[in-house]
C-alpha cells in the first residue's frame, strides 16, 4: 500500500514537472512574441515613412528615407530591396529573394550600423522572413541615404522598417521608384 502510494505520488510530481517544463518551453516564448508584437503594433501606429524618388545610375540607385516618430527617440531597422514595379499594386506581400545589397549613410555621412536579422515578422505574428538576412540600424527621425546595387531598369525600392528587442517585427513599409 505504501509503495503504491509512493509510485502515485512521483507519478504526480512528474505530470506537475512535465506540465512546467512544457509551460516554459512553449507557452512563455509565445507569451513574449504576444508582447513584443503589442509594442510593434503601438510603435507602428504611430510611424511615419517618408522616402524620395529612386535616383538611379546603371544597375546602382539610391534614396533618401526617413522613420518619423516625434515621440520617440530610439532606433529602428531598414531593409531596402529591389523588385519589378509590376509588384507595386503588392508590395506589401514581397520579400526579398536571397540577400540585397545595400548600404545605408547616416544624416553625419557615416556608414549606419549593420545587423543581421534571423527572423522577420509581420505586425499579426506570421513569419515573414526564416533565414538570416543583413539590415541596417538607424534613429528615427534622421534622414538617411540608401544606396544599393542590383536595380534594373523599371524596377521599385521596397522599403522596410522594423523595430523589436528580440522578435524583430515590420512596421512598416512603402516603395518608391524614379521620377517619372
Amino acid at each position: 500500500n505504501v509503495v503504491q502510494e509512493i509510485i502515485l505520488l512521483v507519478a504526480v510530481v512528474t505530470l506537475g514537472l512535465a506540465v512546467i517544463a512544457l509551460s516554459i518551453t512553449v507557452l512563455y516564448p509565445q507569451f513574449i512574441l504576444s508582447s513584443e508584437e503589442q509594442v510593434a503594433n503601438n510603435l507602428a501606429s504611430q510611424t511615419t515613412i517618408s522616402v524620395g524618388p529612386l535616383l538611379n545610375k546603371g544597375n546602382q540607385a539610391s534614396l533618401v528615407l526617413e522613420a518619423y516618430d516625434p515621440a520617440e527617440t530610439s532606433n529602428v531597422t531598414v531593409l531596402v530591396f529591389p523588385e519589378p514595379s509590376s509588384f507595386e499594386t503588392s508590395v506589401g506581400l514581397v520579400t526579398p529573394q536571397g540577400q540585397p545589397s545595400f548600404s545605408v549613410y547616416l544624416a553625419n555621412g557615416k556608414l549606419a550600423e549593420p545587423v543581421t536579422l534571423a527572423k522577420v515578422y509581420d505586425l499579426n505574428g506570421h513569419l515573414l522572413i526564416g533565414s538570416p538576412i543583413r539590415a541596417y540600424t538607424i534613429p528615427f527621425n534622421d534622414p538617411v541615404t540608401v544606396i544599393f546595387s542590383g536595380f534594373s531598369k523599371g524596377d521599385i525600392a521596397v522599403v522596410w522598417v522594423m523595430y523589436g528587442q528580440g522578435d524583430v517585427f515590420r512596421i512598416g513599409y512603402t516603395f518608391t521608384g524614379v521620377p517619372g
